[in-house]
């Protein structure tokens, strides 16, 4: 074919909440990304050729193209194939010759979820293991589960945007929405997980009937099967962890109700299920790495440079929490996804507050919350993952040792940790390391195994590649 267009169609899901900011902050501190909609009287999704003054209006979130877009090409191996680059018009010679949607809704999360949920965000000062002063923000998100359509075009008309190429990146990025990925903001932290549904169609203008089939928009016989080479980046440097936990005592990673008549506060809830937030987890183990790599060598400033190199770093301002305008940002590298919470039961609990000197009850300290507490011999958290891109062995050991601490119930998560919440109990993990698969508990019983595992701990003593940390964070100093 040299003159017509692949197309290619998907019907996605989120599966995590997604944040695309909009720049507004009427609801949060930073709003999601919205359009206007037409709504039935039941407020069901009408598809975009209905819009018009007949049908009522209503603002509700996307996925702008760009943020899609943007999130692809970067899979794509372009030190290695400079023709996708020139197809997609990131070089100076054309423009795209992709045109894709914006990411609308079809439907909305169902169950009676909002469309939209409010997350509260904090940083923790690790010396105090307190919130840091102004340090506390909140954030808007797409709710997960609501559904949405994808249509793209890839031109085929000459040398540059032949058939071949198109139909390589179509494929590809069929692969890409089969499997799952993310996009939007804290994607490190288990937001934007998308995937979907994909067909591939093809059109060649040189045919008449398939001219006519593009014209009446109908493209049942035109279905084509992607091709298996692929020009994605390869993932072989991806060093993951996945784990099963049971919750010790209780947990509870605090929300509040705006309900005057509800508990003071319960356990965060998205979709309408209790959850482990990713925000959680990535700051209990950064906070934990920290004082493993203090214990390990003494030097503060080393152990900063190797945290910003791994977890990433944002340029402050000088004190030390307000987030410098147009500095720099160090992106991380390790990524974990929000985990759904079972077999619990929620249970209000009172407590009060005593006075130190009187020993009796203060005044109006009369608190109700509402923690899960574990259902007996279930585990309640599963899928518990953990990845690092490009790890280097000290990355590795420092994660094994956080697993350690995660599985002998010394790391808690979420909040109350002083009266016992929060701590987690191993059952079984994997961890895949360049094609090796180590099981837990069963590599305790081979020597070797768990001789290839000590030896990324010992990098940890030894480090030799510090290095790599520093030129990380100042590759991305000087692309301020």
């Amino acid at each position: 074919m040299k003159n017509g267009r692949i197309i290619l169609k998907a019907q996605l899901q989120n599966l995590s909440p997604i944040g695309i900011g909009s720049g507004r902050d009427e609801h949060s501190d930073r709003d999601v990304v919205t359009t206007e909609y037409a709504v039935d009287s039941s407020d069901s999704i009408l598809p975009p050729e209905k819009f018009s003054d007949f049908y009522k209006k209503k603002e509700l979130p996307y996925i702008p193209a760009t943020s899609f877009m943007g999130r692809i090409f970067r899979l794509f191996d372009i030190e290695n194939h400079a023709e996708i680059k020139n197809y997609w018009g990131e070089s100076e010679q054309n423009a795209s010759f992709i045109d894709c949607s914006d990411i609308l809704l079809t439907e909305l999360p169902k169950n009676g979820k909002q469309v939209t949920e409010i997350r509260d965000g904090i940083r923790i000062d690790s010396a105090k293991g307190t919130v840091a002063k102004g340090a506390k923000f909140d954030y808007e998100l797409l709710a997960p589960e609501a559904k949405f359509n994808l249509t793209m075009i890839f031109r085929i008309e000459n040398e540059m945007a032949n058939y071949d190429l198109a139909l390589k990146i179509a494929s590809d990025i069929a692969r890409v929405i089969e499997n799952g990925t993310d996009l939007g903001a804290k994607s490190t932290v288990g937001f934007g997980r998308i995937k979907g549904d994909v067909q591939l169609f093809e059109i060649d203008f040189a045919d008449p009937a398939h001219i006519q089939q593009w014209i009446d928009n109908d493209l049942t016989n035109n279905s084509i099967e992607k091709v298996t080479e692929s020009l994605l980046a390869s993932q072989n440097s991806i060093f993951e962890i996945v784990a099963s936990f049971r919750i010790k005592n209780s947990m509870i990673i605090r929300t509040y109700s705006k309900d005057p008549k509800a508990p003071d506060s319960a356990h965060l809830k998205s979709g309408g299920q209790n959850i482990l937030s990713g925000s959680s987890i990535k700051g209990a183990l950064r906070g934990r790495a920290e004082r493993i790599l203090n214990t390990i060598q003494p030097q503060k400033e080393a152990t900063k440079t190797i945290l910003a190199g791994l977890f990433g770093d944002v340029e402050k301002e000088a004190d030390g929490v307000t987030v410098k305008k147009d500095g720099y940002t160090v992106p991380s590298r390790v990524f974990v996804d929000e985990v759904l919470i079972k077999y619990v039961k929620e249970e209000i609990q009172t407590r009060i507050q005593i006075d130190r000197f009187t020993g009796g009850t203060v005044d109006s300290a009369l608190i109700e919350e509402v923690p899960l507490f574990p259902v007996k011999d279930k585990d309640q958290v599963k899928s518990f993952r953990i990845r690092i891109k490009n790890a280097q062995p000290m990355d590795k050991g420092l994660m094994l040792l956080l697993l350690k601490d995660l599985w002998t119930a010394d790391l808690p998560i979420g909040g109350e940790k002083s009266i016992g919440r929060g701590v987690l109990e191993g059952k079984n993990a994997t961890v895949k390391d360049s094609g090796e698969i180590y099981v837990f508990p069963d590599i305790f019983k081979s020597t070797e195994e768990a001789k290839n595992l000590q030896s990324y701990v010992d990098a940890l003593h030894i480090r030799e590649k510090d290095i790599y940390y520093q030129t990380r964070i100042e590759t991305y100093k000087n692309r301020k």
